[in-house]
């Protein structure tokens, strides 16, 4: 009886308390009884039918089937939430206003609420499942079913008192703070999913731990616990979580906030939101599956030009080509999330992956990149500004970093000139500082279609260039270009071929830049 109602009281917690933040966050948008008592019906309908098939979902993917199948539905509700608090930024405001005749204003407010019955439903199938197959396992031990329900009906009456106290207690709230807690609520919850999502593909392989446990704090806040069982609900707690979830919780909240701010009260972005919170998680995990390239520094060129408003997604890597096999396949990839919100300042927040000739792909570094632009674009004769970026190092015995840059770009008729001057230093006793150089000449023939020319360099340590041969230079032909998709989007590409001027250069490398701008 105890175990049963332990098991079902923890689920239940998860549910209700899901149930009851949606039901304060859509306080007044008409018929939201029917879409939420619908997604509860469609989640239970769906819990069965998992548990009628429990033993063909774990034989689907090598007995992993239960947690890819958890993975995919956090991912779901997770874009379901990001979509819904890009919506509420929009709505909020005037249901605050008009409590009660906000129905006849809002029409739109279907679109949030079927996203809201996938997250319910969703929420409803993920825990009745767990339940189902949670008490299979306790009946298959020999428990009785009377004590079995007796627990059961008590777990479950505890989860729904917990959730309707959360509901009404935040319906003290006055209504024009309301929507603004009930949005960070849904911005935690949508991170803590995020960051469960990426629990489970580490255990089913999918995904590498990066670090494993990242910190343990079971010794005074125990997950298993009542206050931790609902942090675990409201934000995805774990007491000792791997890197790759603090990775994914810190990604998929940044993203989503971001879009909040970019998208408030702009409907004609909506959709490009809605998309943007999908990237934002599918991109990355995407990324994350595949196999990690090389301690060589990313061929990048950086502007010091930066656009105000500006919110993109980003992919960059290289790939070297050699007749060396101790440089023959390295490569190199990162992603990031980037946000401009003033006219001089770009902040990003991203990863990287490596791969050694020879060795399988790893995730290496996680850094926050930000770039300073000095003057208004045009004010001088060029335009200068400078890099600051801090990495941590996810690789076992690696030192965290700064790199520093200085960035100068000149504009002339139909020709753009960029320079970057770069310097890395590890934090570490004794480490030297490396010095880089990267420089591109392109011709601006139209927006979509930029052919240039790219160099790349090593300059050695810091009062110790050493000989030209004992660095990677590299020179090559490159094409770049920025394609609007609609008013407030637009694609930009980089591709560039690399061919090595001495004896340390690979002997040709290919390199690719795509960035999404919404």
């Amino acid at each position: 009886m105890i175990g049963a109602a332990i098991i079902v009281l923890r689920e239940v917690i998860e549910a209700a308390l899901i149930i009851g933040i949606v039901l304060a966050a859509t306080q007044g948008v008409p018929r939201r009884g029917r879409f939420i008592i619908g997604g509860v019906a469609l989640g239970l309908l769906g819990a069965a039918l998992v548990a009628a098939f429990a033993g063909t979902i774990a034989d689907a993917v090598e007995g992993m089937g239960q947690e890819i199948f958890n993975a995919a539905i956090l991912l779901t509700a997770t874009a379901m939430l990001g979509w819904h608090n890009v919506w509420m930024k929009r709505h909020g405001a005037e249901i605050a206003r008009d409590i009660k005749t906000v129905g006849r204003d809002v029409t739109s407010g279907e679109s949030s609420l079927a996203a809201l019955l996938v997250v319910v439903g969703l929420a409803v199938l993920r825990e009745g499942s767990e339940v189902v197959l949670f008490l299979y396992g306790i009946a298959a031990g020999g428990a009785g079913a009377a004590p079995m329900l007796a627990g059961g009906l008590l777990g479950l009456a505890g989860g729904v008192a917990i959730g309707a106290l959360l509901y009404f207690g935040l319906l003290t709230i006055p209504t024009r703070h309301l929507f603004a807690v009930t949005g960070g609520l849904l911005l935690l919850l949508a991170a803590g999913m995020a960051a469960q999502a990426a629990g489970f593909l580490v255990q089913a392989g999918k995904l590498p731990a990066l670090a494993d446990p990242l910190w343990d704090t079971s010794a005074w806040l125990p997950e298993n616990g009542i206050v931790g069982q609902v942090l675990h609900a409201l934000m995805g707690y774990v007491d000792q979580p791997s890197g790759m979830q603090v990775l994914f919780f810190l990604v998929t909240g940044a993203g989503i906030g971001v879009l909040m701010i970019r998208f408030d009260r702009t409907p004609a972005r909506l959709a490009s939101a809605a998309a943007a919170v999908v990237a934002t998680l599918c991109v990355p995990a995407l990324l994350l599956s595949l196999a990690p390239a090389t301690a060589r520094a990313a061929h990048t060129i950086y502007s010091p030009v930066v656009e105000e408003g500006e919110v993109a997604i980003e992919m960059r890597g290289h790939y070297d080509f050699d007749s060396r096999d101790d440089k023959d396949g390295a490569q190199q990839y990162k992603i990031d999330l980037e946000y401009t919100p003033t006219w001089f300042w770009r902040t990003e927040l991203l990863g990287k992956w490596e791969k050694e000739p020879g060795a399988a792909i790893e995730a290496t570094e996680v850094a926050w990149e930000n770039i300073l632009q000095f003057a208004p674009q045009g004010k001088y004769w060029a335009d200068f500004g400078m890099i600051v970026e801090y990495v941590h190092s996810l690789e076992d015995g690696g030192n965290d970093g700064l790199e520093l840059g200085l960035l100068g770009e000149k504009q002339f008729s139909s020709t753009v000139l960029t320079v970057n001057l770069l310097a890395e230093r590890e934090f570490a006793s004794g480490a030297e500082t490396a010095m880089e150089y990267a420089a591109r000449y392109r011709w601006r023939i139209s927006e979509a279609f930029e052919p240039g020319i790219e160099l790349y360099g090593e300059l050695g340590d810091w009062g110790n260039s050493g000989s030209l041969d004992e660095h990677s230079h590299q020179i090559g032909p490159s094409l770049l270009g920025k394609v609007r998709a609609r008013e407030h989007s637009a694609i930009k590409y980089e591709a560039a071929v690399l061919f090595g001027l001495t004896q340390d250069s690979p002997d040709a490398t290919v390199r690719f830049q795509l960035e999404y701008e919404f």
